[in-house]
């Protein structure tokens, strides 16, 4: 999977199979590749596969709600495969997440797996553990690790709405509930429309959530990166030429 992946990055293969050898600047990011900059092909393709059925008015279009959902499944495997490089990247970080009272604890059966990679691999280890399923538990989970929070009070609004039309359509199908309907503050519809109407996802929408994700995204890079330099400042470490090269791309996106 790795190969595959380095090999739409465009990094040469060569420099992937050296990871037989000895520790590469790869080896810090889930799939051998860094996480933003995968994240936005994955963002990109999304948004070809979004523009090849046009809307029909209060019409289902069935790969736009595909694309939704993935546009969130994604997000989220990006914030666990992120927290977990970051991790990785500076394994000190490790003592934040327990100070603000985050479970650290992992099995010492996988510690010995690992064995001398243990701490090129902790961030997946650690990252396994927890839940990236809301803006607030993503809020909360990097707030304890680096002192950053990605959604403001507004974008985690706007992202709880994706994520509830997200559960909407994983769940029940995208057909209206009664809960779905009271989240929304609109009595009328709730009477009319519950277990009887669907919700409808029409390109617009979901370009602008794919922009919105992105750009979420980007911030959290961007503001990781800023926060480790922050941490060297203040408990320097000399890194290794192939670890600073991961902290560097760390904010890879184009």
């Amino acid at each position: 999977m790795a190969q595959k992946r380095l090999s739409q990055k465009g990094i040469s293969s060569a420099e992937g199979r050296r990871r037989d050898a000895r520790p590469t600047w790869l080896d810090y990011f889930a799939g051998g590749v860094p996480t933003g900059g995968y994240f936005r092909i994955t963002t990109e393709s999304l948004r070809e596969l979004t523009h090849l059925q046009p809307n029909r008015a209060g019409v289902v279009v069935r790969l736009h709600e595909i694309c939704l959902i993935g546009l969130m499944a994604y997000f989220e495997a990006f914030c666990k495969d992120h927290f977990a490089s970051v991790i990785n990247i500076e394994p000190r970080l490790v003592n934040s997440l327990k100070a603000n009272g985050q479970s650290v604890t992992i099995e010492a059966t996988n510690v010995l797996l690992f064995g001398k990679d243990i701490e090129r691999r902790i961030g997946f280890l650690l990252a396994e553990k927890f839940d990236f399923g809301s803006a607030q538990k993503i809020n909360a989970l990097f707030g304890a690790l680096l002192k950053v929070t990605p959604f403001n009070k507004k974008e985690a609004q706007t992202y709880n709405r994706l994520l509830r039309d997200r559960n909407l359509l994983v769940h029940h199908g995208g057909t209206f509930t009664l809960t779905y309907l009271e989240d929304l503050v609109d009595s009328k519809r709730i009477r009319s429309d519950a277990f009887f109407h669907s919700v409808v996802i029409n390109i617009n929408e979901l370009s602008g959530a794919i922009t919105f994700i992105e750009e979420i995204a980007k911030k959290l890079l961007r503001a990781s990166h800023a926060s480790i330099l922050d941490f060297l400042l203040r408990s320097p470490k000399r890194y290794s030429a192939e670890r600073q090269k991961a902290l560097d791309a760390l904010v890879y996106w184009d």
